[in-house]
């Protein structure tokens, strides 16, 4: 009888919960190649001889098929799906979005219950939404063959053997049957695409029947798909794929739908949700997906005043807005809420407030007196946060960081499951 692999749990920042399980984890360390500048590859770092969960939220195996680790939100009941679906009105950085979440299905799938993570809606979310760009741009037409039986006519070249075993053995001279190119929508790019909504169809008409934003995203992406004909997707298919540069929405798109394909094992009948579920080892890179959040609360507020990792002499700013001459970064760090800070973060933003190249952009001419900039800290607080970035709470006095001259803090709240 094969031995059930251990699984540790744990949530952001924390070590893994080992009270009621018979597991040394010094020897799983001493097994283990760790590289804390990547923690997403074990979704835990090695902190002083101690395991540490880090940003990364998923699951992911320690020892394969032996001991896997599960890393939960911090936040209690955030909705990372709602997170994730919100950073789609935000173009500028829709292309970023891929880098969220990575998903290993050549790794031996981590049997979880079902409802562990919405890793499949994560999938679907970002595919419709890449879908949605397509069908706004147009679906790409290309040249496909076609073998046809025709009357009286001849297109292409005539297939002989065919021709012989459909025409001539049956007693229809007036026939060919022929070989030819057309330029149609039919080519295999889109017949794929459209398999891959058939599966998204099928899974949100059994587990999210009631989501009227996913499907109306489907039946808008749906009534385009519809006129492309079917087709049997396989390991294979991929291989038949053309990559273009003129459609760079096509390869994001198709990767994803790939996603869908292998999450189901390609088969249809499994979009039904189990009571029992294999999670392939998985990541989701919170603070960044919490980064884009905020991008998408302020690009709605100030619009194109707002510019995304703004490359400052040494390192990348993670908002600046040009008009009011404010640099805005993000931390995932619940201290904010309280009267805390960390040192490290205001000497970041102290030295992009330095930076030549940020002076410059913001107007400032560095032949006269230059201005102290003003610094603000986006973090989360599920108590107090805003809702939305609001101009005139953004920087006011409430939000002050007291100990430091023009230093302020923005409390986000965010989404959380009814």
């Amino acid at each position: 009888m094969t031995k059930k692999p251990i699984i540790l749990k744990t949530t952001e920042h924390n070590e893994p919960d080992t009270d009621n399980i018979d597991v040394d984890i010094n020897e799983i360390v001493k097994q283990l190649k760790f590289d804390n500048e990547h923690p997403e590859k074990y979704l835990v770092r090695l902190n002083n001889s101690r395991l540490e969960a880090s940003y990364y939220i998923g699951c992911k195996w320690l020892i394969e098929n032996e001991c896997a680790i599960v890393v939960d939100p911090k936040i209690e009941n955030i909705d990372y799906l709602t997170m994730f679906l919100h950073c789609f009105n935000s173009p500028i950085i829709s292309n970023r979005l891929s880098e969220i979440y990575k998903i290993d299905f050549n790794a031996p799938a981590i049997k979880l219950p079902a409802k562990t993570f919405e890793l499949t809606p994560f999938i679907i979310i970002h595919f419709l939404n890449l879908l949605k760009k397509i069908v706004k741009k147009g679906l790409k037409k290309d040249y496909i063959w076609i073998e046809e039986n025709l009357s009286s006519k001849v297109k292409g070249k005539v297939l002989l053997t065919n021709n012989i075993k459909h025409n001539f053995t049956k007693a229809r001279a007036e026939r060919n049957y022929c070989k030819y190119q057309e330029y149609s929508y039919n080519c295999i790019e889109n017949k794929i695409l459209k398999k891959a909504l058939d599966f998204v169809s099928s899974y949100l008409k059994h587990n999210f029947s009631d989501n009227k934003e996913l499907l109306n995203l489907l039946y808008f992406n749906k009534k385009v798909f519809d006129y492309i004909e079917d087709y049997e997707v396989t390991t294979n298919s991929f291989k038949l794929i053309k990559t273009n540069s003129l459609y760079k929405e096509y390869n994001e798109a198709l990767k994803v739908a790939k996603m869908i394909f292998k999450r189901f094992d390609y088969s249809i009948n499994r979009t039904i949700i189990e009571k029992e579920a294999e999670f392939p080892p998985f990541h989701i890179d919170m603070a960044l997906l919490f980064e884009i959040y905020a991008f998408s609360l302020l690009h709605k507020t100030y619009g194109k005043d707002i510019i995304y990792q703004y490359p400052a002499k040494y390192g990348a700013i993670d908002f600046l807005n040009k008009k009011n001459k404010t640099i805005i970064d993000a931390k995932y760090k619940e201290k904010y809420s309280k009267e805390e800070y960390e040192i490290s973060d205001i000497r970041q933003l102290s030295g992009y407030s330095r930076d030549i190249n940020v002076i410059k952009e913001v107007g400032i001419d560095i032949n006269n007196e230059v201005p102290i900039i003003d610094c603000v800290i986006v973090y989360p607080d599920q108590e107090n946060g805003y809702e939305t970035i609001e101009k005139e709470n953004f920087i006011s006095q409430n939000n002050e960081i007291k100990q430091f001259y023009k230093f302020y803090k923005y409390g986000i709240k965010l989404p959380e499951k009814k």
